[in-house]
């Protein structure tokens, strides 16, 4: 089993320590909060002789993500870190990479574009893009799913970029213990990076053949499904080799014995989520809890499989939808159990919007509209408020 020293560091610096034993060769970077101290880290690592990579010191995200996918087209191991407005500014090539396929890892501790704290709007315009997004609960959940990532994104049943998110501030500026993996043990998990096509040389000439659109879409797809399972196999090697993994590296299971209805989180939203369940089921009521690790690809299957039994799941999350009436992972776990004869009641949460913060009230408010939907058979309301619980709380006094 393999080794490391532990430390006390924050999100961020779990995710530049990451950086560091996963040695990729290219790193463009643009500065924003709360993303900065991961590439500013990275540079001191850089500039110490720790990281022998190129650090691209860019004039924005726009042109970061051209190097990006310059170099990883090249072949490359890259590596950068956005959030907020800067990943929404790097939106068109970010798009680029995407379709070229190009296997690019990208920390994202989320923020809102109102505020400097965190929600989901900033991934919101890539998660149509065909772009791995992998949700951390923990600055040690960061390190793990940053090693991982390399290695996810790099197979090539995949290549595909791939998003490690965690919620900025929360997450990102907060400490905790965490193991920090030695050189070794992590030069024994990731190999280097092989290119599928090889790398550019110019006395060795290749010619790239054009698919249509449909092709290239048709294969997208596919590989965004390989990684479902490539997903799975990377989080189990890492749990031979560390001694943690996360479920089965799509979605975790906790305190679901039992269990007749269920609350889905993400990210931080767990840990506060964890506790409620734990008061819940002291009290004597049947509820679980899921942590939702894999965004994209979206795990329906583990999703359909976790719900067969339950008869009314919550979804907690820092995301909404305009004119749609719920989040996109509500969205998409309802199109997930569509099919299904028998699917559970669903209780849609939009909590900590533009950062504010979430409470363990707030999520006990929405696990107990899920146990009332499912004795009821009845969902009361389909979309919860922050600000309605509060009300509603004052009422109730």
């Amino acid at each position: 089993m393999a080794k490391g020293k532990v430390d006390f560091i924050t999100g961020n610096d779990a995710a530049a320590y990451a950086v560091k034993v996963c040695k990729p060769q290219v790193i463009p970077a643009y500065p924003i909060t709360p993303q900065s101290p991961v590439t500013e880290k990275i540079a001191e690592y850089v500039a110490d002789g720790e990281l022998d990579a190129e650090y691209v010191e860019v004039e924005g995200e726009h042109s970061c993500l051209a190097v990006a996918r310059g170099a990883g087209q090249l072949g490359a191991r890259v590596f950068t870190a956005t959030c907020g407005p800067g990943l929404m500014y790097a939106h068109e090539n970010m798009q680029q990479v995407a379709v070229d396929r190009t296997p690019l890892v990208m920390a994202v501790p989320d923020r809102s574009h109102v505020s400097l704290y965190p929600d989901l709007t900033d991934i919101t315009p890539e998660s149509q893009s065909g772009i791995i997004m992998l949700f951390c609960e923990t600055p040690q959940e960061v390190m793990d799913t940053l090693i991982q990532g390399f290695k996810v994104a790099e197979d090539h049943r995949v290549l595909l970029p791939l998003f490690v998110c965690y919620d900025g501030y929360v997450t990102s500026h907060t400490g905790s213990t965490v193991l920090m993996p030695d050189q070794e043990d992590v030069d024994a998990f990731l190999p280097e990076y092989e290119p599928y096509w090889g790398r550019v040389d110019p006395s060795n000439p290749v010619i790239s053949v054009a698919r249509s659109v449909p092709q290239m879409k048709m294969e997208h797809e596919q590989a965004m499904e390989n990684a479902k399972s490539v997903i799975k196999e990377v989080n189990e090697d890492f749990g031979k080799a560390f001694g943690r993994k996360y479920g089965n590296g799509r979605i975790e299971l906790i305190d679901f014995d039992g269990a007749e209805t269920a609350l889905i989180a993400h990210s931080s939203l767990t840990g506060t989520a964890r506790q409620v369940i734990k008061d819940l089921k002291a009290k004597g009521e049947k509820i679980g809890l899921i942590k939702l690790k894999a965004f994209r690809p979206f795990p329906a299957e583990d999703l359909r499989e976790a719900l067969k039994d339950i008869k009314a799941v919550g979804v907690c999350e820092r995301h909404e939808i305009p004119g749609h009436g719920q989040g996109m992972i509500c969205g998409d776990l309802k199109a997930a159990l569509y099919d299904m004869p028998k699917r559970p009641l669903v209780v849609d949460a939009a909590l900590g919007l533009g950062g504010t913060d979430v409470t363990v009230p707030e999520l006990t408010y929405v696990a107990n509209a899920v146990l009332e939907a499912a004795k009821t058979g009845v969902v009361k309301k389909k979309l919860i408020w922050a600000p309605e619980i509060g009300k509603s709380r004052e009422g109730d006094d």
